[in-house]
Formats: structure tokens, C-alpha cells, sequence
């Protein structure tokens, strides 16, 4: 692993605006993101961007490269991640120990039309100035989260909560698909007021948020016991 510190404030600003997850941010929120809570690493193929076990609570967002979701115990990858896919969320929010292991993937064969995400190549030639890796990763430190307004904690874990959605809804499809049932997603009528409550302090909305990553997170957890049973 090498640490890409060579980059100026500017450089690594445009990395962020070209990144789905920080969509919200406007420019001058973009500022809140320093270089202090942010780092650009580059991995060589068969490294660990994270491992099972583990209790660093960086949050990552694959930049350029490729690699897998992989679960102890389990014979096949449960997940590919591609440039603009983003992981380590549960960790970065709710401080609980990795429970799966990302690995990088050899180089692979892609066009712009078939990738969903392709960082700007003059920044990715900025960015291999120093040494050139496998794959390239933004890091951005959980000890970020306190220094952030409320709003902006909370609009981010809003894009949280999205992107687990949709992994429940493709680890429901496939959990369908290798053992013919489909499970449900319980939600009680306490979790139902704080998806929506009704004229709520900055602290209650963030509150709320914590409850709907927790809710999903221990849904997820259920999916893969599921997944690894079956592999």
C-alpha cells in the first residue's frame, strides 16, 4: 500500500466532486472534506483494502482497479466492487469490527460505456506521478464525523442508507435465488415514526438515521449468515 500525499487541495477537491456519494456537498462544503480526514491510497493486486476482524472505521470509495467481497469460510466472492462503488460504511458509522474482507482484483478488461464510474484521467495521471498500483482508494477517516455540521452527517448517511437498501434488496434476490425462499425485512411500528418524524431536532433526525443503519445492518448481518451457509 502507498499513501498518495503528493496531491494538492484542489486536486483531491475534484476527486470529491466527481464522486456520487458526495453529490450533496456543495463547493464550499467540499472545503469540510480536508486533507486531514482524507487520503488517496494506491494497492497492489491480492492486497487488503479491509479485513475480517478488523476495527479500523475508515469509510473507502474505489477510484480506479477493482476487487471483491469476501467472506471467511465462504467458497466464492460475495460481491465485485468497480471504480465509484463505495464500502466500509457500517464500520465508519457505527464503529462495529469488520465481518467481511475486500480484496483487490488482478486488472481487467473495461470501457467507459461499460464502467458506471471513471475518475478523470488527468487526475489519475496526477495521481500515478508517484507509483503506479493496481487499484486506487479514497480513505476517509471516521474522526471526520464530529468535526462535520449536523446537516452534513446527516445528508451522508442518508446516501448510507440508500446504498444499503440497495444491497438488501440484491443480497434478498440472491439469498431467493440459492435457497427459494425470500426473506422480509422486518420494520416496527417504532421504526416507522423515525423514517418520518414529524418536526424533529437536528439530534432526532441524525438519531433517526442511526436507528434506520442499525435496522438494516442487523438485516444484513441475517443475509449473510444466510450467504455463507449457502456457499
Amino acid at each position: 500500500m502507498i499513501t498518495y500525499n503528493h496531491l494538492t487541495v484542489d486536486q483531491i477537491q475534484r476527486i470529491i466532486q466527481s464522486l456520487t456519494l458526495f453529490s450533496f456537498l456543495d463547493v464550499s462544503e467540499i472545503g469540510d472534506f480536508s486533507k486531514q480526514h482524507l487520503h488517496i491510497l494506491g494497492y497492489d493486486t491480492g492486497e487488503f483494502l479491509i479485513q475480517e476482524g478488523g476495527s479500523d472505521r475508515a469509510l473507502f470509495i474505489l477510484l480506479h482497479g477493482f476487487a471483491s467481497v469476501v467472506k471467511e469460510g465462504a467458497g466464492i466472492p460475495m460481491a465485485q466492487l468497480e471504480p465509484g462503488d463505495f464500502f466500509g460504511e457500517v464500520a465508519f458509522l457505527t464503529g462495529r469490527t469488520r465481518i467481511t474482507n475486500v480484496i483487490v482484483h488482478p486488472p481487467r478488461m473495461t470501457t467507459v460505456s461499460q464502467s458506471k464510474f471513471q475518475l478523470d484521467q488527468a487526475l489519475l495521471g496526477e495521481i500515478f506521478k508517484k507509483q503506479k498500483k493496481t487499484a486506487v482508494v479514497l480513505r476517509l477517516d471516521s474522526n471526520i464525523l464530529p468535526t462535520l455540521d449536523p446537516s452534513l452527517r446527516i445528508r451522508l448517511k442518508d446516501r448510507v442508507i440508500d446504498q444499503l437498501s440497495i444491497r438488501v434488496e440484491e443480497m434478498v434476490a440472491k439469498v431467493e435465488s440459492m435457497i427459494g425462499e425470500s426473506p422480509e425485512l422486518e420494520v416496527d411500528s417504532e421504526l416507522e415514526l423515525l423514517i418520518r418524524p414529524s418536526g424533529a431536532s437536528p439530534v432526532d433526525l441524525e438519531a433517526a438515521r442511526d436507528a434506520i443503519i442499525k435496522h438494516l445492518v442487523e438485516f444484513i448481518d441475517r443475509l449473510n449468515q444466510q450467504l455463507t451457509e449457502a456457499f
